[in-house]
């Protein structure tokens, strides 16, 4: 007994050396799986948040520029138009009221304009619209209206050619030489009119309401810790996060304060490249250069860039940093070998499930034969394709298919070759509709069609194709044409709703089915 006892000793010894030394590989496997985890997990927050802010920041430059082409595109259509021609050569009175009645039009459509003015050759104000604080709009009186042939943006006209538009750099109204009071951030468009034999007669203004603008930024920045700055070319604060410090430049009297001087060497990195991150010790930059004007569409002079800049303070970063170090942490306290093998396995089976989900999720809006969308998912997009165009004003059409002689198909030749009529119409559908159109099958032998932007007229000449199609695709396949009749119809009445445009859709298909008939017969 007293020689087994040393043996005995070593035995637990080594047991309980062993022991550690597992122990501590376990610690040093599970401290290096979390050491990856958290660089790995640290730079995809890092990227996240880049790309996050990329997003963002790209998703308010289009706003801005979407809402400036809009201006364009009113200002060249009311002062590129004939009626602004006779109003100003002819002193058409007719043509000066059927204009003012159409400025108005664009005025109580799109409620960012201040003003919208047309002037003379000599800079007298001929009609003025003014939009008062209750966002009414108001016809100035003639014997209101005023000469603006001293304003710059009147002068800048001269040598611009037709249709050219002149965009004024991003600043606050003046009025008699004062800055006007409370502030009214403003750019003019600008655009000459000429008449027929190539003269100069007079020009359309608008001055398009900035704050709007600014609030396009402010609805726009989710990020709660975000700062969100809009600058000039030459550094001012057009945007701030302190309005003391905007619009300096309107008031040489002030210190001249701007981003430039604030926070020096993001603003030279920033000249450097129109689109880029800046990280500093305060946090970091993202920034965008930009043509603060509408599109290359118009012939826009005068140009003014734009910096877009999205600020992320170090704090947020440190957050976001520490958080995920207290998450390390507690996973190296309580995470085991089980655990991290049911963790690995947990994994897969939550990818196998999501992948399921998106499957059901998918079968459930789609047509299994030939998958297109369904009747239930069709049925949703119409009616919010309807409610949509009646609040944006835009056009709306509708198509009813249904698929010719598929019983006698199916009697004759069996279920397959049914299908394949199915399933060419499917695909003849999907070459020929446009982005944005929505197609389904909504029952047997019947398809439907949502086009949006787009009215009866333009739905039939798109069914014309598809029909033709189908019949060249028959040919190839079977010798023989397939045909399918359709009825197309349009959003026209204030009580149009899905049940009844598709009944009107259905209605003008069987009236083409038996026009095909009709053909047919001796």
């Amino acid at each position: 007994m007293d020689r087994d006892a040393p043996q005995e000793a070593k035995l637990t010894y080594a047991k309980y050396k062993k022991s550690m030394l597992y122990s501590l590989l376990l610690l040093l496997f599970l401290s290096a799986v979390l050491s990856i985890v958290y660089l790995m997990t640290s730079s995809n927050i890092s990227r996240e948040r880049e790309m996050r802010q990329y997003a963002e920041l790209g998703n308010m430059q289009a706003s801005l520029l979407t809402e400036l082409n809009i201006v364009g595109t009113d200002l060249a259509y009311y002062a590129h138009s004939e009626l602004a021609v006779s109003t100003l050569e002819d002193k058409d009175p007719k043509a000066k009221r059927y204009l003012t009645s159409l400025m108005f039009q664009i005025g109580n459509l799109y409620k960012h304009y201040d003003q919208i003015r047309l002037l003379d050759d000599r800079g007298d104000e001929v009609i003025r619209i003014d939009q008062l604080r209750d966002n009414s709009l108001q016809l100035v009186p003639d014997e209101a209206l005023q000469n603006k042939a001293d304003r710059y943006y009147f002068r800048e006209l001269a040598g611009l050619k037709p249709e050219e538009i002149y965009a004024s750099p991003f600043d606050l109204n003046v009025e008699h030489g004062e800055v006007e009071q409370p502030l009214k951030p403003t750019i003019r468009f600008a655009t000459p009119i000429y008449s027929m034999a190539g003269d100069f007669i007079g020009a359309g203004v608008i001055n398009y309401k900035g704050k709007d603008l600014l609030q396009i930024i402010d609805d726009l920045n989710v990020h709660e810790g975000d700062r969100v700055y809009l600058l000039n070319h030459k550094g001012f604060y057009l945007k701030g996060d302190q309005p003391d410090k905007e619009w300096r430049f309107m008031f040489p009297e002030r210190e001249q304060l701007g981003f430039d001087s604030d926070y020096p060497t993001a603003w030279r990195r920033m000249q450097q490249s129109e689109l880029g991150k800046v990280v500093t010790d305060d946090g970091e930059y993202y920034f965008s250069r930009f043509k603060l004007a509408p599109h290359s569409l118009f012939n826009i002079v005068n140009r003014e860039s734009a910096y877009l800049v999205m600020f992320v303070p170090e704090s947020t970063i440190e957050a976001a940093q520490q958080n995920l170090t207290n998450s390390a942490l507690i996973a190296f306290l309580l995470v085991s070998p089980m655990f991290i093998f049911l963790a690995y396995k947990l994994a897969g089976a939550q990818v196998e499930q999501q992948r399921l989900f998106s499957q059901l999720t998918f079968d459930a809006r789609h047509d299994a034969l030939t998958g297109l969308y369904n009747r239930s998912a069709i049925i949703e997009y119409l009616g919010k394709s309807i409610s949509r165009s009646r609040r944006q004003k835009a056009q709306l059409a509708v198509s009813f298919i249904d698929v010719n002689d598929l019983k006698k198909t199916n009697d004759l030749h069996g279920h397959e070759a049914g299908d394949d009529l199915l399933k060419g119409v499917a695909s003849v559908i999907n070459m020929s509709i446009r982005d944005g159109d929505f197609a389904a099958r909504i029952g047997g032998d019947e398809f439907l069609i949502v086009f949006v932007d787009c009215d009866g007229s333009c739905a039939s000449e798109i069914m014309e194709r598809i029909q033709a199609a189908y019949g060249v695709m028959g040919l190839g396949k079977t010798g023989k044409e397939w045909s399918l009749s359709f009825g197309c119809t349009q959003l026209l009445h204030e009580t149009d709703d899905v049940d009844s445009i598709i009944e009107r859709a259905d209605s003008l298909m069987y009236e083409h089915k038996t026009g095909q008939k009709n053909q047919l017969l001796p």
